[in-house]
């Protein structure tokens, strides 16, 4: 397959790029930036390749515009793989839906662990300073974020840490911090560029602290019912909608998490590509 990374229209580049992700993986790139139509084609081989069930792949990983691809060399040479993936490539159908789950996430924002992070790393209050940065109030600053639906298109880094972008228009972008921390609470709930993300455990970070949620998307123990597949709970193809509590909320919800008598909501359903480019 020739490699093409120019001439590329809104749907990335005219044709798929291969990358080496050291000697076990290989990454199937899409385009050079975040979108949703990227994100809908890099599923779509995701799916044609399980289904064509390749002796020697073990796992795929997809991002925002990639596929990453694990597998074995002892029983398949790279080339090889290469040449079945630009066969399904070549004849992908375009995929238009997916199946979506709707997870509700409550949200204390501008909470206390966010702000006393804020003030131990030398930085202004966040939802302060992105108010500021749009010339908007706090509130709105919340209300803009919780105002649309987000979509899970990765998940990685660390167990349950996605990354989601806005269905919709957001009106709101944030600037990794110049310097990172050197720690984050665990469930900071987060923004860098109109990325959201999510700190499953206490680590550094550099994202805007926008609030903390009393839910668990990372759970070992698997107290819940709604681990019972495993202990990560975010999925690519997700949508979170984001709901503002207070704290008093926040407490009451914290107590059933912890107890494994809290109820997610999640809704079982369909996105639609021409919902998102409406």
């Amino acid at each position: 397959m020739k490699q093409q990374e120019k001439g590329a229209d809104r749907m990335g580049y005219e044709r798929a790029v291969f990358r080496s992700l050291g000697d076990l993986e290989l990454a199937v790139e899409f385009g050079d930036r975040i979108d949703l139509a990227l994100n809908f084609r890099v599923l779509a081989l995701q799916r044609a390749l399980r289904a064509a069930d390749v002796a020697g792949v073990r796992e795929t990983v997809p991002t925002h515009r990639s596929l990453g691809v694990v597998y074995d060399p002892m029983q398949i040479r790279r080339r090889e793989l290469e040449a079945v993936i630009t066969e399904l490539v070549d004849d992908l159908a375009e995929l238009t839906e997916f199946p979506s789950r709707l997870l509700t996430i409550p949200i204390w924002y501008d909470d206390p662990w966010s702000q006393s992070c804020a003030r131990e790393h030398g930085v202004p209050n966040n939802i302060e300073y992105l108010a500021e940065a749009h010339g908007i109030s706090a509130a709105e600053v919340i209300a803009r974020h919780s105002g649309v639906l987000h979509w899970v298109s990765a998940v990685g880094f660390q167990p349950s840490t996605y990354q989601a972008v806005p269905l919709g228009e957001m009106r709101l972008s944030g600037p990794k911090y110049e310097r990172p921390r050197k720690w984050t609470d665990p469930g900071i709930v987060c923004l860098a560029g109109n990325i959201t993300s999510y700190y499953p455990v206490r680590s550094p970070g550099g994202y805007q602290l926008l609030g903390r949620t009393p839910l668990d998307l990372f759970d070992p123990l698997q107290r819940n019912a709604v681990f019972a597949d495993g202990p990560v709970l975010p999925r690519v193809g997700d949508r979170h909608r984001y709901v503002a509590i207070d704290g008093d909320q926040y407490h009451a919800i914290r107590a059933q998490v912890e107890d494994g008598t809290y109820e997610y909501q999640i809704e079982d359903g369909v996105h639609r590509l021409e919902e998102d480019h409406a």
